[in-house]
């Protein structure tokens, strides 16, 4: 159980967890945008690029294992840059972005087990990696986002209309491929305020709330588990039918969408919830 000491005042929204608003000046959210109506050439220019990434990843963990494992000293950021510069082909910061989250990484491995925690720097080979441009290199159109690939490669144009202020792009691929954009939020100048509330977050209870005031809110995590035993039960349906199919065959395939389509809708359902929940306690 943890108790979270917040002081009611400012209130800001962030994306993408269950605790997603914090209570901050300034702060950077991330906005997702589906990524649905890609032409065949534009997977084509993704799938490439993903796969230059993964290569990128990889080069970073051999450099930094063979560093551990002969005790010499551990890669920066700009021997992993010019090691990997100009070897890929993708955009090159792009490949320097890879670089940094690589690092990022290692940094918080590395913080992890001095505190105890037992877990491994990375070692996982992968095939392919999500894409990230900084900020700089985003150039936004009216409606269209401009993304480069690299010298020589087509850029990839996407019909979206950013919000503003956006920074920098990640394109990932979750039951499809979404991408993304990092954006300011400015601080709205609101006095601060003077009650202090305790937050409980669990999995029966999205929050308890209580302030020291005595006032009370406990939002129910019911809709949430609900809708987890929904999604259980349909992949489990679909589950059964694919095990009577041959692996590879039409149906099988048709199912394995179907598998990914149903993941995919539950888990907006729920994504949806947990902001409903975080805004009634914010509201609160």
């Amino acid at each position: 159980m943890v108790y979270l000491g917040i002081q009611i005042g400012r209130k800001k929204q962030c994306t993408r967890c269950i605790s997603a608003y914090v209570i901050i000046e300034d702060m950077e959210c991330v906005k997702i945008f589906p990524l649905k109506h890609l032409t065949h050439f534009q997977h084509g220019q993704i799938w490439s690029a993903r796969l230059e990434a993964g290569k990128a990843w990889n080069q970073c963990r051999d450099i930094h294992l063979e560093a551990r494992s002969t005790g010499q000293l551990w890669p920066n950021r700009t021997q992993l840059q010019e090691a990997t510069k100009g070897l890929y082909a993708m955009y090159s910061q792009s490949v320097q972005m890879v670089c940094h989250t690589f690092l990022q990484n290692i940094e918080t491995t590395r913080q992890l087990r001095k505190s105890g925690v037992k877990i491994r720097y990375p070692y996982k080979t992968k095939r392919t990696y999500p894409l990230m441009w900084p900020a700089q290199s985003v150039k936004v159109k009216e409606n269209r986002v401009i993304l480069p690939m690299g010298r020589g490669r087509e850029p990839l144009v996407l019909n979206l209309k950013l919000p503003k202020e956006a920074g920098a792009c990640k394109l990932v691929f979750k039951d499809g491929y979404e991408l993304h954009v990092t954006y300011h939020v400015e601080d709205t100048q609101e006095p601060p305020g003077t009650r202090k509330a305790c937050v409980d977050l669990g999995e029966i209870h999205q929050a308890a709330v209580s302030t020291d005031s005595g006032q009370a809110i406990v939002v129910s995590g019911r809709g949430i588990r609900s809708l987890k035993r929904q999604r259980s039960k349909a992949l489990g349906e679909i589950a059964r039918k694919r095990s009577r199919c041959k692996k590879g065959s039409k149906r099988y395939r048709k199912l394995q969408k179907a598998r990914r389509e149903v993941s995919k809708r539950y888990e907006q359902r729920i994504r949806d919830l947990r902001h409903k929940g975080t805004r009634k306690v914010i509201n609160f």
